[in-house]
């Protein structure tokens, strides 16, 4: 997965943006049970294509839509222009599956780029890889993504199907002027089962002014989803995390469960902190039209904003710096802003990350001064007023001569065990103590799983680019068996992976066993290794349906006697 670390000149409007709004619509909203109610009702694709027959959205103002979004405070909007279902948004010449051929009529999607074009609000459109409908996509049984049943029309041919996608991504990117991004979604298989190079370098031929995520394996930025993890961020990349107002749903969902207004705040708080952006989803009503219920959270955070919005549209953010869960802290120039997630039980607050004490401290909203101290603890405020200016999130705003390095580095990571070699007695590798390095798709970590007994494994393993390394150390060369112990159920066998070490590499093809927690052994040759330090490292080569390899208890070494 190619993500680049560093944004062009003309990317820079998307970091400095922090916060969009995402729209999830589509033939689904009918149904009023979520975007992916064909794929887990396993719907009949005969039968749900009706849907096209009635798909009527009068109450669809796309002027409407945009302002929403900027009485949210967000700075760019991403729409669906066609999800999983395959059903298209906007009036694509590859197909009948489309929105000018229902009631309505009208390029939806068009509509919108204008609206967006005119209110100058960026615009970013969402592209589903997979498709449900097109009858050259190839699904495989059992995989995520991909429908569990055939239909007698159906004539798979992947390179069919990705001439369909380019296609596609090629009208959006020059039927309507400026575009601001792409959104792919579809991470269940490789940068080159989606042609991700070639579909990325594609959109910045004709618009050079558009971030591309990762989702296609080649990238702008990393997007996790309902899940406000940000190592990638704080490693130097372009973070984007996306979360919905409805708790379980992306696409509209009769009488389903939505988010606090506070909750909501927090999140985009944290999001900026830790030095990404926040995008938050809103699911129109099938008559097109935005839930009231969903629009009033969006207009209190643009409320928010209003007051707030200095302490985070263009600021930098701190990742992994802050008072526990109770403060975090984004800069800009020479302010820094600490962000109180919890109000004070005192009229006073210590911050014990900042190095020193700044010129002045104001709290926004209330626009009340503080006292500046400094004892041992750090930087003492006095003076907070008896409630809090805000029921979500409270800012303070704090001025220094300079503010590069007021904040206090993270610490140091505890240096990695070594692990002794001996030529009497194996040697056994655990997942625990492995160091864990790369990402995967949405900007994830390997994961380190809890099994019984103490014992854990690295799981889930999502791709290539992450690696286990081990360091080890032995008093002179070592001739040594390796074997590895994994779980891996059907049908997701057949990922290979390599054990390297001191220039040497041994090649392993995943078996299948009873589930991910059912353990085999893998025997995969011999290696010598020599005398003093020297790094094993255990990394997917190939993942089997794109996105899963196995979960791995320990790598055994076992010497020769």
């Amino acid at each position: 997965m190619l993500v680049h670390r560093k944004l062009d000149d003309r990317l820079q409007w998307f970091p400095q943006a922090r916060f969009g709004m995402f729209v999830h619509f589509g033939l689904y909203a009918l149904l009023e049970r979520g975007e992916w109610v064909m794929y887990h009702e396993s719907i009949p694709r005969e039968e749900y294509e009706k849907l096209a027959r009635r798909f009527n959205p009068r109450g669809f103002n796309a002027g409407e839509w945009v302002d929403v979004a900027q009485r949210a405070g967000a700075r760019y909007l991403t729409v669906t222009a066609k999800h999983h279902d395959g059903f298209c948004l906007f009036d694509s010449a590859l197909t009948d599956y489309k929105v000018t051929n229902t009631p309505f009529g009208r390029d939806l999607i068009g509509e919108l780029i204008e609206a967006c074009h005119r209110r100058r609000m960026r615009i970013v459109l969402y592209y589903s890889q997979p498709d449900w409908h097109h009858p050259s996509f190839v699904h495989r049984p059992k995989a995520f993504k991909d429908l569990q049943y055939e239909r007698p029309d159906d004539e798979p041919d992947w390179e069919r199907y990705m001439d369909y996608v380019e296609g596609q991504v090629l009208e959006l990117c020059t039927r309507y002027g400026r575009i601001d991004g792409v959104w792919f979604d579809g991470v269940h298989k490789t940068e080159q089962e989606w042609r991700g190079r070639r579909l990325y370098a594609l959109i910045k031929k004709h618009q050079p002014g558009a971030v591309v995520n990762e989702r296609a394996g080649c990238g702008d930025f990393f997007t996790p989803e309902r899940s406000l993890v940000f190592a990638a961020s704080a490693a130097g990349y372009t973070v984007e995390a996306c979360q919905a107002i409805c708790v379980d749903a992306w696409g509209h969902k009769r009488d389903g469960v939505l988010f606090s207004s506070p909750v909501l705040i927090e999140s985009l708080v944290r999001t900026a902190a830790a030095g990404g952006n926040y995008l938050l989803n809103i699911g129109p009503l099938p008559d097109g039209s935005l839930p009231e219920d969903q629009v009033r959270r969006l207009e209190h955070i643009g409320d928010w904003l209003a007051v707030h919005g200095r302490a985070v549209y263009g600021t930098q953010g701190c990742p992994l710096i802050g008072e526990g869960d109770d403060v975090l802290y984004t800069r800009r120039e020479d302010r820094v802003y600490a962000h109180l997630l919890r109000w004070p039980d005192r009229d006073a607050i210590v911050l014990s990350q900042l190095r020193r004490a700044p010129r002045r401290a104001t709290l926004l909203g209330a626009g009340t001064r503080l006292t500046v101290g400094s004892t041992e603890d750090g930087v003492v405020l006095r003076g907070l007023p008896a409630a809090p200016a805000h029921c979500a999130v409270n800012v303070v705003e704090m001025v220094f001569e300079d503010a590069a390095g007021v904040l206090r580095p993270l610490p140091r990571p505890d240096p990695p065990r070594v692990y002794e070699v001996r030529p009497d007695t194996f040697l056994a590798l655990p997942a625990e103590g492995a160091v864990r390095e790369g990402f995967g798709p949405k900007g994830s970590l390997l994961g380190l799983q809890a099994l019984d007994q103490g014992a854990a494994c690295l799981w889930p393993w999502s791709s290539p680019e992450q690696k286990a390394r081990w360091q080890l150390r032995g008093p002179g060369s070592v001739r040594c068996e390796v074997m590895v112990e994994l779980a891996c159920p059907a049908p997701y066998e057949g990922s290979t992976f390599a054990v390297r070490v001191a220039g040497q590499t041994l090649q392993g093809t995943v078996p299948t066993t009873g589930g991910f927690r059912d353990f085999t052994k893998v025997r995969l040759g011999a290696v010598d290794l020599p005398a003093g330090r020297s790094t094993l490292t255990l990394a997917p080569t190939r993942l089997n349906y794109g996105y899963i390899f196995a979960a791995v208890k320990q790598v055994v070494l076992t010497p020769h006697r």
